[in-house]
């Protein structure tokens, strides 16, 4: 929340300051990319936590990776149309607290996915500062697998829920941009909505991604 205050708090002030006096650039292509970060929290499910002591508390999760997005420009002023990807890796833990032959208290968590995905990106742009949003559709596919076997201490426990998402999902965002020249950055708020065979997944964080413009 408090990221969100101060980016944009500072957009505002940006845009007061230079927008009434800066000269928007003819459009061009632009590639972003960018650090991505995702946090598992809106699905986090206690209920493992419940069965069993070692099992971990997927609400504290969460995803890192790298984001690749195209703009292209729109005849429409303040519209352009955006084609991007995106690839993360999450906690992939392998907890064991007992193990003997035929004898175990163990568990084992894994959290990972991306996609593909394209839309438009309404902007309020000036010449070196400006604010962006994205909203698309595409094909996200996430997994998450938890893994309890206990044999040795009631109650004993043997579980394994795999939670996986594929097909049509969409993604949101809204951020800012300061340009210097053909080079930028973008920080921005993120939201991913994933669904298919049965499970969906609602992802939110952030993505910092360095601009360059042909």
């Amino acid at each position: 929340m408090k990221y969100t205050i101060i980016m944009f708090l500072a957009c505002i002030f940006s845009l007061n300051l230079y927008g009434q006096n800066t000269k928007v650039e003819s459009k061009s292509f632009q590639i972003n990319i960018g650090y991505i970060h995702l946090s598992n929290y809106l699905n986090g499910d206690k209920y493992s936590r419940f069965k069993s002591s070692v099992a971990a508390n997927n609400g504290e999760t969460s995803m890192s990776g790298v984001s690749l997005r195209l703009t292209i420009p729109s005849e429409i002023k303040y519209i352009d149309f955006i084609l991007g990807s995106m690839f993360l890796v999450g906690d992939d833990r392998l907890g064991s607290t007992s193990w003997t032959p035929g004898n175990t208290n163990s568990d084992d968590y894994t959290l990972n996915g991306g996609g593909v995905y394209f839309g438009i990106s309404p902007k309020l742009k000036g010449k070196y500062i400006g604010l962006t949003s994205d909203f698309a559709i595409g094909a996200f596919s996430f997994k998450e697998y938890l893994s309890i076997f206990n044999n040795i201490y009631e109650p004993f426990v043997d579980e394994h829920n795999l939670k996986a998402s594929y097909g049509l999902g969409a993604m949101s965002s809204i951020g800012m941009f300061i340009n210097v020249g053909k080079v930028g950055v973008n920080p921005s708020i993120i939201g991913i909505f994933s669904g298919g065979s049965g499970t969906s997944f609602t992802f939110y964080g952030f993505d910092f991604s360095v601009t360059y413009q042909f």
